[in-house]
């Protein structure tokens, strides 16, 4: 009997570090489960929003009941009411704020995880890294900057950074979201080095020869972006976004652990509706804020503007696709997306943008908003 306490208890102690135990402690992803990580702050300066609340009380938005769909005679408000559980929603157009609605005591600037809304920010800030010079070109290996996987899989030099940011990695990697601690996914999101994680990865096509989304491309992306900068990712992200766009309020990125400090670059940001409307403001004006030129406004053209190609990504962002007579075409309107149906969606052609953050996913929204952007241009 003693001999089995103790045996328990080592094995206790050799699981203490375990990431599937890691797991079973932090439980499923949530949009909170931020807090059970270590953390670093993207802080701002607490400038003013461009935004303001529209006069105009737009009825569309605020008072017209809707049926049809998943719709049952409700406004958009009781419909996210009813749908999101605990979340939050924000309509802009032309900046004024036409909704601005939080759900299950969700409080105004209040963080929330935008989950893979995260691998839209890393790629604007893998674009201003190399406006900085820090890289040199999309074309280039990643084993320029992260020599140490030469002697990894040898097809990680033939990885660029392109084939990155295009999820056309050719990774090894299945993004699998049903809860299995031992699954590649929870070995990425709640390991403590992802760098380690990194160099034992293995290919299963050649880089660039398909598209294939998966977090583990950001996550080296990140790790990049640390490496050429010589900064924390939070730093970079703080000094050459949050305050020259002059966010509301600060924002935290999940790290590996406190002794590897790497970011989730792939889906460990939490911010809020006010702060992510900002950036998709930025993307809509070529890059620029209030006369700044915060990124080069041709690699927001390559982030918006999806082939269907590559499924109608780039970048970070999806375009919408549609269809005509002529058969399937990306439009102008793109979309980041998260775990839980937190969406980021803008219609450059109407100058308005969707945010929605929660835990529910409840219906397609990027189709939602999208149908509300035909309502809106059918209506004028």
């Amino acid at each position: 009997m003693v001999k089995f306490i103790s045996l328990i208890s080592i094995l206790a102690v050799c699981l203490s570090s375990c990431t599937a135990l890691r797991a079973i402690r932090c439980g499923t992803p949530t949009t909170d489960s931020y807090t059970k990580f270590t953390l670093d702050t993207i802080r701002t300066i607490g400038s003013t929003t461009p935004f303001i609340d529209s006069p105009q009380n737009d009825p569309l938005f605020r008072t017209t009941k809707f049926n049809g769909g998943q719709f049952h005679n409700e406004t958009i408000s009781e419909y996210f009411k009813r749908v999101r559980g605990k979340g939050s929603l924000l309509i802009v157009r032309n900046d004024s704020i036409l909704l601005e609605e939080y759900y299950g005591n969700v409080q105004k600037h209040q963080p929330s995880n935008i989950f893979s809304i995260s691998k839209a920010i890393t790629a604007l800030l893998c674009g201003i890294a190399i406006d900085e010079g820090y890289i040199s070109s999309v074309n280039d290996p990643v084993t320029n900057y992260l020599p140490e996987l030469l002697t990894a899989d040898p097809r990680f030099s033939e990885l660029t950074i392109e084939h990155l940011l295009d999820m056309r990695s050719g990774l090894d990697f299945k993004e699998e979201y049903g809860w299995n601690p031992f699954s590649k996914m929870a070995k990425l999101y709640y390991g403590d080095d992802v760098l380690n994680f990194i160099s034992k990865a293995k290919f299963n096509a050649a880089p660039g020869t398909r598209h294939h989304y998966n977090s583990l491309a950001t996550a080296i992306l990140g790790v990049v972006i640390e490496r050429t900068t010589s900064q924390s990712y939070a730093h970079y992200l703080q000094t050459k976004v949050w305050i020259p766009l002059g966010m509301e309020s600060d924002a935290y990125v999940t790290l590996d652990s406190k002794t590897s400090h790497h970011a989730k670059a792939y889906g460990g940001i939490a911010t809020d509706v006010r702060n992510l409307a900002l950036i998709g403001r930025l993307y809509m004006n070529g890059g620029k804020h209030d006369g700044k030129q915060i990124v080069n406004p041709n690699w927001i053209k390559r982030s918006i503007n999806a082939s269907l190609d590559n499924e109608a990504y780039s970048y970070g962002w999806n375009n919408i696709i549609s269809k005509n007579e002529d058969g399937l075409f990306v439009t102008s309107r793109f979309f980041a997306l998260g775990l839980f149906g937190q969406i980021l969606f803008c219609d450059p052609e109407q100058n308005i943008i969707f945010v929605t953050l929660g835990e529910k996913k409840g219906c397609d929204y990027h189709l939602l908003f999208d149908d509300f952007c035909n309502i809106l241009k059918q209506s004028q």
